[in-house]
């Protein structure tokens, strides 16, 4: 047995956080020995679990789980739940659609890098016109008031869409996890 639940961890950390293959490992040793006190034989019991379906079988379950705190656990849920949906022909579809989901995803974290990008370059050039301007000292004083708002509401709008897209991500992901869960049950 000892052999078999060293085989599951070692297949499960190639997917999984350590926290979660240790409480993975333990509801099967769990199951295991408790099926044993029952009096059924550990060779029939082990060959009734395949490791490969086990964690094919655990990934929507672990991803609807885990806390996707940080941006490159976010990405690394996506991309499992996007492995996962693929691996299974029935749910193709729903990983096209996915995948979709997050192309949008990426190019709305892009927008807002470029944003915040475009916005410093055009207060660049307009400060260097600032300069050369024949314009009033009161006039000046207006469009430099104005072109920093202006900077200011550009940088708070590409936060909010960068928030925005990791909260719709996050949202996606429990959302396709659970749709993978339900159809691995029928």
């Amino acid at each position: 047995m000892k052999t078999w639940l060293k085989e599951l961890e070692n297949a499960l950390s190639n997917k999984f956080y350590k926290d979660e293959v240790l409480d993975i490992v333990s509801y099967y040793q769990e199951m295991i020995e408790e099926r044993l006190t029952g009096g059924e034989n550990l060779d029939v019991i082990l060959a009734e679990y395949d490791i490969k379906t086990i964690v094919k079988s655990m990934t929507p379950d672990v991803l609807v789980k885990r806390k996707n705190d940080t941006y490159p656990k976010l990405a690394r849920s996506m991309k499992q739940l996007l492995q996962a949906l693929l691996s299974t022909p029935l749910l193709i579809p729903i990983a096209v659609i996915y995948g979709a989901l997050l192309i949008f995803a990426f190019s709305m974290i892009i927008v807002s890098i470029v944003v915040v990008i475009s916005t410093f370059v055009g207060f660049i050039g307009f400060s260097l016109d600032f300069f050369t301007t024949t314009l009033s000292t009161g006039n000046l004083m207006v469009l430099g008031g104005f072109s920093l708002m202006m900077v200011s509401l550009m940088l708070l709008a590409s936060i909010w869409i960068y928030q925005l897209t990791i909260w719709t991500s996050k949202q996606m992901l429990v959302l396709f996890s659970k749709i993978a869960r339900k159809a691995g049950e029928a």
